[in-house]
């Protein structure tokens, strides 16, 4: 992440399920999160509306677990909060992939 964003980071309690919070923010915007406590890690993204439409175009090319979190997330006046869990490296391409939705990266 910080090699191709340049963001503020900010620790935090996680809040009542997760013992810390990582967040990359930007201009007041959230990026994503990464949540962690004893034996279990989460990366959360937050999709707007606009962000929402970009990512039902592409939905094909997400791998059914993707799709499944999408689909079962609980969309808020802010957005579609989509929480994943990190036990398997073989999603985080497909995280890269969200975070693009949300914004291209701005270092080189």
């Amino acid at each position: 992440m910080e090699e191709v964003y340049d963001m503020d980071c900010l620790w935090n309690s996680g809040g009542k399920a997760w013992k810390y919070e990582y967040k990359y923010r930007r201009g007041g915007k959230t990026l994503c999160a990464l949540y962690a406590r004893e034996g279990c890690s989460g990366f959360m993204v937050i999709l707007g509306k606009a962000e929402r439409e970009k990512f039902e175009l592409d939905r094909q090319n997400y791998s059914p677990l993707i799709q499944e979190k999408y689909d079962t997330s609980t969309t808020y006046h802010d957005g579609k909060w989509i929480m994943f869990p990190v036990d398997d490296v073989s999603l985080f391409d497909e995280f890269i992939d969200l975070l693009m939705i949300k914004r291209h990266p701005n270092r080189k």
